[in-house]
C-alpha cells in the first residue's frame, strides 16, 4: 500500500524536496500566522523565492509550467507543517493558471511584472457589482474570502455582467482595492482570507474576460497539437481549479496524525497511551481512513493528469466522479482527525497545540463549497444514473479511441460561481 511518503504520479520530486526543506520553518511560524491572521512576510518571500506560487503560472508568461499534480502535492507537503501555507500554495498558487487564461491583452497586463506575483481571487460578492458602462465595467462593492489578500499583487474578481447567465472575470491591481480587517475565524486564520472593498473602479473591456470562456477548453492560437508538459492553459479548467483543495486537506490531516503520534509517543505523567487498547484501536482506524483518503486523492490526481496530458475534456462521468472523490476524501480526513482529537482528550484543545490547530484548520477547509458532500453527491447521481439514449448511463459520451470527442462528449462548463468558487451559503477561503 502506498503510504504518506508516496507522491502522486506526475509530481516533480525536486519541487517536493524544496517544500520539505522549508516546511519546518513554516511549521515554526504556524502559531504566528494564526495569531496575525495572515502568513508571515518571511513565509511569503520563501514561497516566491522557491517558485512555489509560480508552479501553475504559464511558461509563456515566465511561469514554471508544471503539471497539476506538482501543485497539489506541493500544497499537501506544506500543509502537514502549516495548513494555511499549504492552502496558499495550492489554492492561491493555482490562481496563476487562471490569470494566464484571461484574454491575451488582460493576461499580458497582469503578467507585465513577471510570474513572481501573488494572484488572489474574489468570487463571493457580499454586495460587489459589475456595471457595464461605455468601454468596459465599473467595479464597486465588497467581495469576501480573498486568501492571501495582504500579500496580493492582483485580485481576480468575478461577478455577473449584463447577462445574468454569464459571469465576468475582472483583474484589479492591489492598489485599486481596499483590504478589510475582518478575518476573525476559528480555523485557517493564517490564510488571511479577508474581505476587499472596491470604490468605483473603471476596467476597460479589453482587460476583462467571460468566465465561462476563460474556463473552457482551448488551443493556443496559431499552434497545432501541443507537446508541452504544461496543459493548464488548454484543458477545460473547472475540475482542476475546484480540486486544488484536496492537497491541503489531505496534508492537514496527515499533519494532525503525525502530531497525535508524537503526543502519544512522548506520553506524560508516567502514562503509556500507546499501550492502551483503546488508543491503539483508534489510531489504527484513523490510519486506515487516511489510507483510503490517499487512494481517493491519487485517483483524482490520476484522472486529471491523464486528461491534461492528453489535452482532452473530462467526460461528465469522470467530472462527477472527481467531485464525489474529493468530497468523500474530505469526509474521511475529518473523521480520522476527529477521532484523534477525542483520543487525545482535553489536552488537544489548547490553542497552541499542533493537533488542535490542524483540527481547527481542517474543519474550516472541509466547509469549502467544492467539498460539500450533498452538492457533489447530487452531481454524481445525476451523471451515473441518468439514462443517456438506449445504451443507458454514459452511452455516447467520452473520447473516441483516437482521442477526438464524440458528439455526446459534453465539455463540462464552469458551474455557477465556480473557479474560483463562490460562497454558496457556507463560508470558505478562496
Amino acid at each position: 500500500m502506498r503510504g504518506a511518503d508516496a507522491h502522486a504520479e506526475g509530481a516533480d520530486p525536486e519541487v517536493l524536496a524544496a517544500v520539505d526543506t522549508l516546511a519546518g520553518r513554516w511549521g515554526g511560524r504556524a502559531a504566528e500566522a494564526e495569531r496575525e491572521r495572515r502568513l508571515p512576510d518571511a513565509t511569503v518571500a520563501e514561497l516566491l523565492d522557491a517558485g512555489l506560487l509560480q508552479l501553475a503560472a504559464p511558461p509563456g508568461f515566465g511561469g514554471a509550467g508544471h503539471s497539476w499534480p506538482t501543485l497539489v502535492e506541493a500544497a499537501r507537503h506544506a500543509a502537514r507543517a502549516c495548513p494555511s501555507t499549504g492552502w496558499v500554495i495550492g489554492v492561491v498558487g493555482g490562481h496563476a493558471a487562471l490569470a494566464g487564461r484571461l484574454p491575451r491583452t488582460a493576461a499580458e497586463t497582469v503578467f507585465a511584472a513577471g510570474a513572481r506575483q501573488v494572484f488572489a481571487t474574489a468570487s463571493a460578492a457580499a454586495d460587489g457589482r459589475l456595471t457595464r458602462v461605455p468601454g468596459g465595467f465599473e467595479v464597486a462593492g465588497r467581495w469576501r474570502f480573498c486568501s492571501a489578500a495582504d500579500h496580493a499583487d492582483w485580485f481576480l474578481l468575478n461577478g455577473r455582467g449584463d447577462d445574468p447567465a454569464d459571469r465576468v472575470l475582472v483583474p484589479l491591481a492591489a492598489g485599486q482595492v481596499r483590504v478589510e480587517d475582518g478575518w476573525d475565524v476559528s480555523g485557517m486564520a493564517g490564510t488571511g482570507s479577508r474581505d476587499i472593498t472596491v470604490d468605483g473602479v473603471f476596467v476597460p473591456e479589453a482587460l476583462t474576460g467571460s468566465l465561462p470562456r476563460c474556463f473552457a477548453g482551448r488551443r493556443p492560437s496559431g499552434t497545432g497539437p501541443s507537446t508541452s508538459p504544461y496543459y493548464l492553459d488548454e484543458v477545460p479548467f473547472p475540475a482542476y481549479v475546484n480540486s486544488c483543495v484536496i492537497g491541503p486537506v489531505l496534508g492537514c490531516a496527515e499533519g494532525a496524525f503525525a502530531a497525535c503520534l508524537d503526543r502519544f509517543a512522548r506520553g506524560g505523567g508516567g502514562s503509556r497511551p500507546l499501550e492502551q487498547p483503546l488508543v491503539r484501536d483508534g489510531l489504527t482506524e484513523s490510519a486506515a481512513e487516511l489510507a483510503c483518503a490517499r487512494h481517493l486523492y491519487e485517483a483524482v490526481c490520476a484522472r486529471l493528469h491523464a486528461a491534461g496530458t492528453a489535452r482532452r475534456a473530462l467526460s461528465p462521468e469522470d467530472a462527477a466522479a472527481i467531485g464525489r472523490d474529493r468530497a468523500y476524501l474530505a469526509r474521511l480526513c475529518v473523521r480520522s482527525v476527529h477521532r484523534l482529537v477525542q483520543l487525545a482528550g482535553t489536552a488537544a484543545h489548547f490553542a497552541g497545540d499542533p493537533l488542535a490547530r490542524h483540527w481547527r484548520d481542517l474543519q474550516m477547509m472541509a466547509a469549502h463549497r467544492d467539498l460539500d458532500w450533498a452538492r457533489n453527491a447530487a452531481a454524481y447521481a445525476a451523471a451515473a444514473f441518468a439514462a443517456d439514449g438506449a445504451g443507458g448511463p454514459g452511452a455516447g459520451t467520452g473520447p473516441a479511441p483516437d482521442g477526438t470527442r464524440n458528439a455526446g462528449d459534453r465539455v463540462p462548463s464552469a458551474p455557477d460561481g465556480a473557479g474560483p468558487s463562490a460562497a454558496g451559503g457556507r463560508g470558505q477561503a478562496t
